[in-house]
């Protein structure tokens, strides 16, 4: 009988592969957990900053201005400036890289905080935006209705 301190190679190559499974999906899970959790930042971020124009259109704290102006570029640069002066109040890149932003130009209206879009600039209309991954595997929505309220 021979003495078997070791084990044999198979036994070794069976256990070395399933190590590197695991590995695998725990990566892929990492991955789509980041991915995430990117969008999430990216939307709790974009919800602060509407709220803050919302607040500078209602607490009319611009002087002439009649609108507050929220520009939102693809690669996540957020610009809120007044409508009359085009003083900017805020210039921010909020979306890391591989995060979309889909939104219109919204104008929040001065004293009500009634949202409009750059299409019917005198009348209230619902405003969609979308935060997504470059793959639109994660896709999280903003709605902002014609009364100027933020729906998450």
């Amino acid at each position: 009988m021979k003495n078997r301190n070791a084990f044999t190679l198979i036994e070794l190559l069976v256990a070395i592969t399933i190590g590197m499974l695991v590995v695998g999906f725990g990566s892929v899970a990492l991955n789509d957990f980041n991915e995430k959790q990117k969008v999430e930042a990216t939307r709790q971020e974009l919800l602060s900053n509407l709220r803050l124009a919302r607040n500078y259109a209602i607490t009319n704290q611009l002087g002439g201005a009649t609108k507050i102006v929220v520009s939102i570029s693809q690669s996540g640069v957020i610009k809120i400036t007044d409508n009359l002066s085009l003083k900017t109040f805020l210039d921010k890149d909020i979306s890391p890289n591989g995060i979309i932003i889909t939104a219109p130009t919204i104008y929040f209206s001065v004293s009500d905080g009634r949202s409009v879009t750059n299409a019917t600039p005198l009348v209230g209309a619902t405003v969609d935006i979308s935060i997504a991954t470059n793959d639109n595997s994660t896709i999280k929505n903003i709605k902002i209705d014609e009364s100027g309220l933020i729906y998450e």
